[in-house]
């Protein structure tokens, strides 16, 4: 790995972030399921962009492929923006991200991309595995929430 001061920056943005993201969750006003959902959503997605960028899942960091992890993710984040984070639909997008990182990672073995390197193919196996995992309690966390807020009435 090559570092370069870009880098370092880059890193503790999204650390700073993280850590502003981790104070605002704590004054919201909405069930400990949503919380929980929100934080693993944000810490899942800044572990994710660290790992992607620095090591690369598919092959390391020079592989374009990795791209396909950052295009769900963003996809994710976008449609949660406009559907302004509601729980159902965060729900929806994190098992749709958690289904998309199975996808890639399915996509990659038999594709052979990144076949070069030493751990091939279960390192793409085993990290994208841990992601699917993480955004589908994630989601499980916001469809609970959902369930919680359509039990006592409020409009989800």
């Amino acid at each position: 790995m090559n570092w370069t001061l870009f880098d370092f920056v880059f890193a503790g943005i999204l650390l700073a972030t993280l850590g502003l993201a981790v104070v605002l969750l704590l004054r919201l006003k909405r069930s400990r399921a949503y919380r929980a959902g929100l934080f693993l959503f944000i810490v899942t997605s800044v572990f994710l962009i660290i790992a992607n960028g620095a090591v690369g899942v598919i092959g390391g960091s020079h592989n374009d492929a990795n791209m396909l992890y950052f295009t769900a993710l963003g996809a994710a984040w976008l449609g949660g923006l406009l559907m302004r984070f509601r729980s159902s639909w965060l729900s929806r997008f994190l098992s749709v991200l958690a289904l998309a990182h199975v996808f890639i990672a399915a996509s990659a073995v038999i594709l052979r991309w990144g076949q070069a390197g030493a751990a091939w193919p279960w390192d793409i196996l085993i990290a994208s595995a841990v992601f699917a995992v993480l955004w589908q309690v994630s989601a499980w966390l916001f469809g609970l929430d959902a369930e919680i807020r359509r039990l006592k009435g409020v409009q989800i």
